[in-house]
């Protein structure tokens, strides 16, 4: 296999997609970074080898639940974590220092609920010789997520301050909605929501950033900010129906509401099923309707012979 043809295909049919879509959404960046893996020529065969199959157990643990029906922890998940462990283990003893090490490891205990060590692989992983200007951005993304994650909203605050004017030159819209998101859990409402609003100025911002920003308006409570938001999201992207029924059974405007959820559940109806799901508490109103009733029932399936 020729390394450095796979590694810079991998640099140039990654980074379009990664501006626009891995790195909007909280799950979606830890993820995205992975996507440069092999931007480094390592030459040993074991090395990538163990490398590829990291990257399988790691993506395969991540869409795993973390715990079976009775609340205990998924075996085959934790088997899955602790071999690309012990791989990453014997990748850094054969070629020390690598970013993707760095960066998988980082990975592996974000997967563990470790999310202050997972901030410290990140933070490494942006010093490796062989890490990337993009690959960095996006590491600096992942260390100030895992480090709000552990509780440490200042401390994130900070690696955003840090790196604000090197973000800014791909990432600067989604650099102020991740700050808006902490500022609005630290209460510090005013900066949050400047935050947000700066991002919906540019008229050019994609719909993916008007949707995370109607979303912390509606969670700031800035209802007409946020239906304006979502709307503008909505053309492009469906799911912004759903955070607008929320909004409008909020006004008690039930109709519009119930409308809005079945045009959202038409074009997604899985994702739908899944947020109602997890947001029981915010439909109750409406929970004995039928026609909400209706779009939290799966499809029939199909008959067969």
């Amino acid at each position: 296999m020729d390394t450095r043809s796979f590694g810079e295909a991998g640099k140039g049919n990654m980074h379009s997609h990664t501006k626009r879509a891995l790195l909007y959404g909280s799950a979606v960046v830890t993820l995205g970074a992975i996507g440069y893996l092999w931007q480094h020529r390592v030459q040993d065969a074991d090395v990538m080898t163990m490398l590829s199959s990291v990257n399988v157990q790691l993506r395969l643990a991540y869409g795993m639940p973390a715990a079976d029906k009775q609340g205990k922890p998924l075996s085959a998940r934790v088997d899955m974590i602790a071999q690309a462990d012990r791989s990453l283990a014997d990748v850094e003893r054969i070629e020390p220092g690598l970013v993707d090490t760095a960066e998988f490891t980082g990975f592996s205990h974000m997967l563990q609920g470790r999310y202050a060590d997972a901030a410290a692989h990140y933070a490494r992983a942006q010093l490796c010789k062989d890490c990337g200007d993009e690959q960095r951005d996006v590491l600096a993304f992942n260390q100030a997520r895992m480090l709000a994650a552990a509780g440490q909203k200042e401390a994130a605050l900070a690696v955003f301050a840090r790196h604000a004017d090197r973000l800014d030159r791909r990432f600067g819209h989604q650099r102020r909605l991740e700050e808006a998101t902490i500022l609005r859990q630290l209460g510090r409402r005013p900066e949050a929501i400047q935050r947000a609003t700066v991002v919906l100025e540019d008229a050019a911002a994609p719909s993916m950033a008007a949707l995370q920003a109607g979303q912390e308006l509606f969670e700031l409570g800035e209802s007409g900010a946020a239906e304006s938001a979502l709307a503008r999201a909505a053309t492009e992207l469906p799911i912004a129906n759903y955070w607008l029924a929320r909004l409008k059974l909020q006004q008690n405007d039930v109709d519009t509401c119930l409308g809005l959820l079945e045009r959202a559940a038409k074009a997604q109806p899985t994702e739908v099923r899944r947020l109602l799901g997890n947001e029981p508490d915010a439909w109750s109103t409406v929970a004995a309707d039928a026609r909400f009733q209706e779009l939290q029932r799966p499809p029939a399936a199909a008959p067969t012979r």
